[in-house]
């Protein structure tokens, strides 16, 4: 079971993206020292704010644009849900091959 379940993490597909946003649901909610851990420790580079992370398996609701046409999160700072801060925490967290944030 643990084999087929590494194996669809690493799935490129909506079915991978579903398993990757539950496991970071789950580790932001009841492992955040391993996510914190992991982001000190493994976690270089920036946000490039493609906006990318805020569509994956659904476009979040709080997705903006700016008058440059560049996404930004409306509710952005405490309000922000953990899911979004932590993305990505760790390399099979990590989706979008654009994303500025390396490991």
């Amino acid at each position: 079971m643990r084999q087929w379940i590494d194996k669809v993490l690493r799935q490129k597909g909506l079915l991978g993206q579903i398993f990757r946003k539950t496991r970071r649901s789950y580790l932001g909610a009841f492992q955040s020292e391993y996510v914190e851990k992991s982001i000190v420790e493994n976690r270089k580079g920036e946000c490039h704010r493609c906006g990318r992370c805020c569509e994956l398996v659904i476009k979040c609701p709080f997705l903006g644009k700016d008058a440059e046409d560049l996404p930004y999160c409306r509710i952005y700072g405490e309000l922000r849900p953990a899911n979004c801060r932590i993305y990505p925490f760790d390399a099979i967290d990590s989706e979008i091959d654009e994303c500025g944030f390396r490991f």
